[in-house]
């Protein structure tokens, strides 16, 4: 193997470092650690790049810690990663190095920030995108402490694709791999579905050709262990990519014969999830099919829905899921299968030394925190632990602290031992609600579109992400870039924002009673006013009615809500 002479001898020509808090979401809880940024000059070996990296320690990190890279989708930023991801609060929790790369630039036709798992030239090591990152993984081991045998690497679309390239191209440095909505190692641009319509319609190798060329790629012995995260509804990425991605890899990787149907130790809902597990399955696959063994491959595979709340979405059922912790972004929603808590379950049960910390790992079954209303049973969903060494454990729970008579915060305690007297314990939260209560904050908060933004009562969005939308109602309330104007908020549930007041925060002495303003003017000037975008044509902003395709032709809009236009006057 070639060694590169990079790492931080090199990075010290750059400025310093810039040491920055994240900025939280009014939705994801405050992170507990610092964010450094950092950029990776570009190296000497073919189609290298300059590559920008932010990394997020945690306070009060036991080191040598893991380190976890995760790998952002097209059209999304290693910002959004941080932002949307649910993975720092999961850093904070658990105690891993969060590496967040951005690709920073590129070449090629390719959309927007799409890593370029399809080209040759970025699939190998010692070359392109893939050694990039390896490079990048090198630089943080020597800024921060990080435990060699803990190297784990996740993404999402083009990222997930590119995770199962680090993972075969480098699969002497990565312990494991996790690859969210991901394509088999050596496919090309035909295996996207880029009709934007559903289902979607792409083209694949076989996966004999998959394991051949995974295996022309492999330098070391080492069966990396690989997690797979597909919603079967995914109209991008298609349920077929996963399915390739495990039997390549089982191919490779197992022995002689081995595939999905004597491989197969486990098969158990997804857990945790927040709210809605979405009908997911979590399968495990070792090498004689045999429960209690480390996983050559784990399949994470959910019926999610199309539809998500953001509107850069494109709604073909393609996205990360965050948890309780994510948040409603470009590609990425909170409900379904908490994916950093499954992935890190799965990195921290493998390794690269083929052992783990020694105790047993519990994983919560249901929401934590779970909601009960006030007055209603409270039934314990429980918990299920396991050993490296003892395979599936008996874990004792006490919830004997829950009592929904009275409203407030309870634990319940999660216990498992191993053979070695190893004990772990888990709480689950219980918060008992009284349904009664209103739960809407009716706070209220007036700042620009931009300090909105920021602060996560808005979100970017429309063409360019030049407009700013209200995070409850998705409501357009301004330009994005817009550091003047006073706009006035409403909160609703805590974390959602609405551009009018919620009806249980009003006066409702009078109710059906709207304000309704219109104008009549040219399609031209409506846009330039902010009330119209042009799309083909021009397009009442909100309400998105079409008003015509010529520029001085005169229409009429209407306003029925702070920043929502419709086509029309007001009655």
């Amino acid at each position: 193997m070639t060694v590169y002479p990079t790492r931080l001898t090199q990075l010290s020509l750059l400025a310093l470092v810039v040491v920055s808090m994240v900025l939280s979401l009014t939705s994801a809880p405050t992170m507990a650690g610092q964010t450094y940024s950092y950029t990776l000059p570009q190296q000497a070996y073919s189609q290298s790049r300059a590559r920008d990296y932010q990394v997020y320690v945690p306070d009060n990190l036991t080191t040598p810690a893991a380190m976890v890279m995760a790998l952002h989708g097209c059209k999304q930023s290693n910002a959004d990663v941080l932002a949307d991801w649910g993975l720092t609060a999961a850093a904070d929790q658990y105690g891993f190095v969060l590496v967040a790369p951005f690709i920073s630039s590129y070449d090629g036709l390719r959309n927007e920030n799409c890593w370029g798992f399809w080209f040759d030239h970025h699939r190998h090591q010692g070359r392109g995108e893939v050694e990039d990152l390896h490079q990048i993984g090198l630089a943080v081991e020597d800024a921060f402490a990080i435990d060699p045998e803990r190297r784990y690497i996740t993404g999402l679309s083009s990222g997930g694709a590119m995770a199962v390239v680090a993972a075969t191209a480098h699969n002497e440095y990565w312990a494991a791999a996790a690859a969210a909505s991901g394509l088999p190692y050596g496919e090309d641009a035909a295996s996207v579905s880029l009709t934007g319509q559903c289902p979607g319609s792409a083209s694949f190798h076989s996966v004999s050709q998959v394991a051949s060329d995974m295996a022309a790629e492999l330098d070391d012995d080492y069966p990396i262990p690989l997690m797979v995260l597909q919603n079967a509804n995914d109209c991008t990425v298609l349920q077929t990519a996963a399915n390739n991605i495990r039997d390549g890899h089982l191919q490779v990787f197992g022995s002689d014969g081995s595939s999905q149907g004597n491989s197969e130790a486990s098969s158990t809902a997804c857990s945790p999830y927040y709210q809605d597990r979405h009908q997911c399955q979590h399968t495990r696959y070792t090498e004689n099919g045999q429960a209690g063994q480390r996983s050559l491959v784990e399949t994470i595979f959910l019926d999610g829905p199309l539809a998500t709340p953001n509107l850069q979405d494109t709604d073909h059922g393609h996205y990360w899921i965050g948890g309780e912790h994510g948040n409603n972004g470009k590609w990425s929603v909170r409900v379904g299968p908490s994916y950093p808590d499954i992935v890190w379950d799965f990195f921290d049960r493998h390794p690269k030394n083929g052992s783990t910390s020694g105790f047993p790992v519990i994983t919560l079954i249901g929401n934590n925190p779970m909601t009960v209303n006030l007055g209603e049973p409270f039934t314990d969903p429980g918990a299920t632990a396991e050993d490296s060494e003892d395979g599936q454990l008996s874990v004792t729970a006490d919830c004997s602290d829950v009592d929904t008579t009275t409203v407030g915060d309870y634990f319940c305690t999660y216990s498992a031992t191993d053979s070695a007297d190893n004990n772990t314990t888990r709480e689950r939260t219980v918060t008992v609600v009284d349904p009664n209560t209103p739960i809407e904050t009716c706070e209220q908060a007036t700042a620009s579109p931009d300090t909105h933004i920021a602060t996560g009562r808005a979100y970017a969005g429309g063409t360019s992400n030049l407009r700013a939308y209200a995070s409850g109602d998705n409501i357009d309330i301004g330009g994005s870039f817009d550091t003047w104007s006073q706009v006035t908020l409403h909160e609703g549930v805590p974390g959602s924002w609405y551009s009018s007041e919620p009806a249980a925060c009003g006066d409702d002495s009078n109710p059906g009673d709207t304000v309704c303003t219109d104008w009549q003017d040219t399609n031209l000037n409506h846009s330039l006013a902010g009330r119209a975008y042009y799309a083909g044509g021009y397009f009442s902003y909100g309400g998105d009615d079409y008003l015509g395709a010529v520029a001085g032709l005169s229409s009429w809009v209407r306003e029925t809500a702070p920043g929502h236009y419709q086509s029309g006057q007001c009655p």
